[in-house]
């Protein structure tokens, strides 16, 4: 995958706009269904409430899904067969708080998505090579040379300063970090509503995701947004097929600011080409 195909992030000037895609948005949206359409508008176009990456902007003031369009896997072809997500559901979640919003992400994982999104993204092994590449490196900067019994042969403080090096690079221990960095999230428990922290929240079964930052001002505040990407499986890597920007507002209204999908984008038709 290559980089983004961002759309341009909409400014003030269309506000106005923005009304019409927010009253879009405020039907209930249909079941959720692994990021395929089977309840399509009579026109081609995503029922109310959801969003299929249709427009550079669209906002709900109630559920709304977010969903990789069949036509648009079918228009990926390989690039999409190691798609991980297909949806998720966001919807605004309540805090005690007059600054600080926050909204919830239900994640549809695509068939085995999750145990693959949860595997360490480095194995044990892996890292302690890696620790011994980094070490050997050091060393060659310091002393000039690749093992520790090298360095202490030529160290001026000895072994005591050879040591000190080995220190630093050993330092951190090995952890198994998931291989999407998302699932790392601060546990929903550790959630104050009272006085919440901004950040990611996650639930105890990595299916729901919650973002704490500001109180947008207006929908398109992008100083006060964050982003979802929709993670894929290529070459035994996770990168991003799809990403959305949100804001959410006192009220609950939700609102994408902005969104875009790697190597593909809409032409003027409304069909999907390699970009």
């Amino acid at each position: 995958m290559q980089a983004l195909n961002k759309t341009a992030i909409l400014t003030s000037a269309t506000l106005a706009g923005i009304t019409a895609l927010l009253l879009a948005g405020c039907s209930t949206a249909p079941d959720a269904g692994d990021g395929v359409d089977d309840n399509a508008a009579s026109d081609g176009a995503p029922p109310a409430g959801v969003f299929e990456f249709q427009t550079p902007a669209y906002g709900s003031e109630g559920e709304l899904v977010i969903r990789i369009p069949a036509d648009l896997l079918d228009a990926a072809g390989s690039d999409g067969d190691g798609l991980l997500v297909g949806e998720v559901t966001a919807k605004a979640h309540e805090l005690d708080s007059s600054s600080s919003c926050a909204f919830d992400l239900v994640v549809d994982y695509r068939g085995e998505g999750l145990d693959a999104l949860e595997r360490p993204s480095m194995t044990e092994e892996e890292y302690a090579a890696q620790v011994e590449d980094e070490l050997k490196a050091a060393l060659m900067r310091r002393f000039g040379v690749e093992t520790v019994e090298e360095a202490v042969a030529l160290a001026p403080g000895g072994a005591a300063e050879v040591e000190e090096v080995v220190a630093n690079i050993e330092q951190t221990p090995y952890a198994a970090t998931p291989a999407w960095w998302v699932l790392d999230a601060t546990p929903i428990d550790d959630l104050d509503a009272s006085d919440p922290e901004p950040g990611r929240y996650l639930s105890d079964d990595s299916k729901t995701l919650t973002f704490v930052q500001s109180c947008a001002s207006d929908p398109l505040d992008d100083g006060s947004s964050d982003e979802f990407d929709f993670p894929v499986e290529t070459d035994g890597a996770i990168e991003t097929f799809a990403f959305v920007e949100m804001t959410v507002m006192k009220s609950g209204t939700l609102t994408i600011i902005d969104a875009g999908v790697s190597d593909y984008e809409r032409d003027s038709n409304g069909d999907w080409i390699g970009g």
